[in-house]
């Protein structure tokens, strides 16, 4: 039989509302903090600025790369996310740049150089935690579960026994991909990007990486010989030639040819993730009907060519373009 304390945390975690992902941060902040516990008995206190450092993490990672709405109120984000999103705004400020970076890279920079606004967030981030959070999570069937974990408003800790604290960290691997799925669950339902539960999980598993490009060249050299500027309509020269994804990388989460185009690399910074015009997607879908001809008339094959072939067929270009907005 499955101990009291696991399944009551499994139970917070699957029966959880779907307003924000709230309650999926802080059992996973939870999870992850377990994992540096060895104390066998008695007591821990969690601060709640531990927590929030978590939460941090995890919003920074999903909304940097990804842009994920975490809240069904579209006109009003959560406010631990907006709290997240200043940050974001002042590291891209700070360097110049709006490439997007996992918070476990620039933790460092942003200490040294954003000291106080890293540490006005957390502190607002685990005021957030200790009004909405930190006394509703352990609410199941109508009742409070103090044997889960006690909040301590006054310190603003979490009191949690170091023998629960073991159960977690003992089942941490099926915990993290419960928390994931259900994560992805809840974002599926205010979010219509595709690949939800994946991008989620990715950013436990490993590094996000974008691949090379390059590979697509000669493709797109087929119908932009000259290599002018899908932006700008200028040539562009070999140290500014960059591939850009019409509609953003970070709603589709994919790199496809039929999504590809030359640009000038400061006009794909300055796009940034700019959801495309009407006018952007009518060339785009232009283009790759020129771009079919010419790749069935030269006889090429290969994956890329059928991903256009199928794009063109079900009019991928208007319907992602339709979910992006």
């Amino acid at each position: 039989m499955e101990n009291s304390f696991l399944y009551k945390f499994k139970k917070i975690i699957r029966e959880c509302n779907y307003d924000n992902t709230y309650k999926m941060a802080m059992a996973k902040s939870l999870v992850e903090i377990s994992l540096g516990n060895d104390k066998q008995e008695g007591l821990i206190k969690i601060p709640l600025l531990d927590i929030a450092e978590k939460y941090l993490k995890y919003y920074w990672n999903q909304t940097i790369f990804f842009d994920l709405i975490q809240g069904s109120n579209l006109k009003k984000q959560p406010i631990i996310l907006q709290y997240t999103k200043e940050l974001i705004d002042l590291y891209y400020k700070s360097i110049g740049t709006n490439k997007p970076i996992r918070f476990e890279r620039v933790e460092k920079y942003i200490e040294d150089n954003l000291n106080i606004e890293y540490k006005e967030c957390l502190e607002k981030i685990a005021n957030g935690l200790s009004k909405d959070v930190a006394w509703r999570f352990t609410f199941i069937d109508n009742n409070y579960n103090d044997d889960v974990y006690t909040f301590n408003k006054i310190d603003k800790t979490i009191d949690i026994n170091a023998i629960n604290l073991l159960l977690l960290k003992a089942n941490f691997e099926d915990l993290f991909d419960l928390i994931d799925y259900r994560w992805g669950l809840i974002l599926e339902t205010f979010n219509s990007s595709p690949k939800i539960n994946k991008k989620v999980k990715i950013i436990d598993e490993q590094d996000i990486k974008r691949t090379d490009l390059s590979k697509f060249k000669k493709v797109l050299d087929l119908e932009n010989p000259q290599r002018k500027c899908f932006i700008c309509d200028e040539i562009i020269d070999e140290n500014e030639l960059s591939i850009d994804h019409v509609i953003p990388w970070s709603y589709l989460y994919s790199d496809d040819l039929w999504n590809l185009v030359y640009v000038h690399k400061s006009c794909n910074s300055s796009k940034s993730n700019r959801i495309p015009s009407k006018s952007d997607i009518k060339e785009l879908k232009g283009r790759n009907l020129r771009l079919q001809e010419l790749v069935h008339k030269n006889n090429l094959t290969g994956k890329m060519i059928d991903e256009l072939d199928v794009a063109i067929e079900k009019d991928y270009v208007e319907k992602f373009w339709i979910g992006c907005k």
